[in-house]
């Protein structure tokens, strides 16, 4: 059983270089390491404060031995695994796991995660971004442990847009129509785009309510 000190180690938690895709695109992954170490002992760490780092391949390195307290999320360190990410630069929190980084390295992380368990009883996996005002490892680890889409704003959601849009549209044909009639005609055409547009207003709740339910978690 891997332990810190007296402490079980239970968690790991996920974490980004926040590199573009192409950073030392080319050297091998030994050489990324040092760079990241380097960054590391420059904050003042003794070395890399990762337990593993995972390149854009999926090649899976060492950092710092599993029997060491990580250095890599503050008041957390000691019982967990830190496993950085090569990539993630310009990543949002809730980004999807494949927009900054490549199938070869989630393939490599569910593996590594098991085989960690294998000597550990990693009950918990977290991402950096949910204890830090950070958006690092890019994505909603939660999430993607549960097999979960990730989460998206409800403005950018695409249902919303076209209920937006087909409520604005109603609502210029309305004018354009009432404009070109008189009298009665235009009550009739008044409440029949009042009926079009409450009908597409229902239609923008119920959307609302099923983008609610699938990003409520």
């Amino acid at each position: 059983m891997l332990k810190h000190g007296n402490k079980i180690v239970d968690t790991a938690w996920v974490h980004c270089s926040a590199t573009r895709p192409e950073w030392l695109a080319g050297s091998p992954l030994s050489e990324k390491i040092k760079e990241l170490t380097r960054w590391h002992v420059a904050r003042g760490f003794s070395t890399l404060g990762y337990h593993y780092v995972i390149d854009r391949d999926g090649t899976v390195g060492k950092g710092r031995d599993e029997g060491m307290p990580g250095a890599h999320v503050s008041g957390h360190n000691t019982g967990s695994i830190g496993i950085c990410l090569i990539g993630g630069h310009g990543s949002s929190e809730n980004g999807k796991f494949l927009d900054n980084y490549t199938p070869e390295q989630e393939s490599a992380l569910r593996r590594l995660i098991e085989e960690i368990r294998e000597r550990a009883q990693i009950t918990k996996i977290r991402g950096h971004n949910e204890v830090a005002a950070k958006a690092c490892p890019g994505f909603n680890v939660k999430r993607w442990v549960e097999g979960k889409p990730a989460k998206t704003k409800l403005a950018e959601s695409s249902t919303m847009q076209a209920s937006a849009v087909q409520l604005l549209s109603g609502a210029a044909g309305g004018v354009t129509a009432v404009s070109a009639l008189d009298g009665n005609a235009q009550i009739v055409v008044v409440l029949v785009c009042v009926l079009v547009m409450a009908a597409a207003a229902w239609v923008m709740r119920e959307r609302i309510a099923r983008w609610v339910k699938e990003n409520g978690s």
